[in-house]
């Protein structure tokens, strides 16, 4: 292989590599994850919705898109994509989409064995062909149209889970979540992975991007942006440090798991609809999926 096709062959692992990190960092930034997985206020269908049925709601998607065809999941990512106009968040979830469809298209292109490709499209048409030595980086040496496109649909399958948790942080409040978990007697130490888990991911955020940009102060220069990057954990797990220190001595001062039951919710009428509509729709697909009227993995 001569110098230019090196070259060429570094430049694709470059620009599948780093595009995604560049939109992570320049384009979204962390300040978009918080964006993204704050609770907005409102009155939007999403806000009215009780939290019980938006999770019935993620986990008809997350069976749908992950056990049918790809563009099942491409269609539940479009639709899911038009309630974040209201929300005023669809720039920020197209510039995360964005990054996620190219960097695990990428990924899995470059990394899936041909194997699992013959057995999904029966063909391998080869586009690309990199250095020898690029197989001790893991990847695979023929790089495929059809890798490609296999990537693609993963990254599809994927696409509409991430959609629909985004807009359960957008729409849902921490106290909403433990209030309707409460009221079907969810087990308490899951209600509290799920409160803490809520209630902190937008703060990290915060604190990351508040740790690196006070480390890039420190220095210029294109290198030490991405040392900055690793200085920066060592305030972020500081923070963690403490919160979860405060957090324990705050349930523990008022007594947690210790009370009884009091909070119940009862789902009204759209709730109703919209479970009712979800658990149609689901086992629907699960039958046309059985029948073989629409192709389920590992075949497109």
């Amino acid at each position: 292989m001569n110098l230019q096709d090196q070259a060429i062959s570094w430049f694709l692992v470059i620009f599948g590599t780093f595009t995604p990190i560049y939109f992570l960092f320049k384009v979204l930034g962390l300040h978009g994850f918080q964006r993204l997985t704050s609770f907005i206020p409102g009155n939007t269908l999403l806000h009215r919705l009780n939290p019980l049925t938006k999770l019935v709601l993620i986990a008809g998607i997350t069976i749908t898109a992950s056990s049918s065809i790809w563009w099942i999941g491409a269609l539940e990512g479009v639709t899911l994509s038009m309630f974040f106009v209201p929300l005023r968040r669809l720039r920020a979830i197209m510039e995360f989409s964005f990054m996620q469809i190219v960097g695990m298209s990428w990924g899995f292109a470059v990394f899936t064995p041909p194997y699992t490709i013959n057995l999904v499209f029966h063909s391998y048409s080869v586009i690309w062909t990199f250095p020898g030595y690029f197989r001790y980086l893991g990847y695979v040496t023929d790089l495929s149209y059809q890798a490609l496109e296999y990537g693609f649909q993963v990254s599809m399958r994927v696409w509409a889970m991430l959609l629909a948790s985004s807009l359960f942080l957008l729409t849902t409040t921490t106290t909403d979540v433990v209030r309707a978990l409460e009221s079907i007697r969810f087990p308490r130490s899951l209600t509290l992975s799920i409160m803490v888990g809520m209630a902190f991911a937008p703060r990290i955020f915060s604190v990351m991007e508040d740790a690196y940009n006070l480390q890039q102060l420190r220095e210029e220069g294109p290198l030490y942006k991405v040392s900055a990057l690793y200085r920066s954990l060592i305030p972020v797990a500081i923070f963690l440090f403490r919160r979860a220190r405060l957090t324990g001595l705050a349930l523990e001062t008022r007594g947690f798991m210790r009370g009884k039951r009091r909070l119940y919710w009862k789902l009204d009428r759209k709730d109703e609809l919209v479970i009712t509509l979800v658990i149609l729709l689901t086992v629907v697909d699960l039958v046309l999926v059985g029948a073989g009227l629409i192709p389920a993995i590992p075949f497109r």
